[in-house]
């Protein structure tokens, strides 16, 4: 990820399934946990770092985190952007990149039709 002062990298945290697909993929910052307590560590962590501008994580890992500073962070923070996605055999997040289009634009784009 290209920004305007150099790049980005790209953070994953969740399941091991999901860090291992990553890693195939080619990222490099990956974080094997589905505990709360380390799942909040690990975002303040990367929350403080300049370097990481896209924080993708599990929707279950999400589903462990109490902390209501870190939900709120992971539903409107733009620096980094934070990315929720179901992780394998997981169920799927309805309208997740829906509401990452909005919270980006400030605008819903709906494609749909309602005649």
């Amino acid at each position: 990820m290209e920004g305007k002062l150099g790049s980005y990298k790209v953070a994953v945290i969740g399941r091991s399934e999901l860090a291992l697909g990553s890693r195939l993929a080619g990222v490099t910052e990956t974080y094997e946990t589905e505990e709360g307590l380390e799942a909040e560590r690990i975002i303040r962590e990367l929350m403080q770092r300049t370097d990481v501008g896209l924080i993708v994580i599990s929707s279950k890992t999400v589903g462990e985190i109490k902390d209501r500073k870190i939900l709120s962070a992971i539903d409107s923070s733009i620096m980094p952007l934070f990315m929720e996605i179901p992780g394998y055999g997981e169920e799927k997040v309805p309208d997740t990149l829906r509401r990452l289009i909005i919270r980006a634009i400030g605008i819903d784009i709906n494609t749909k039709n309602k005649n």
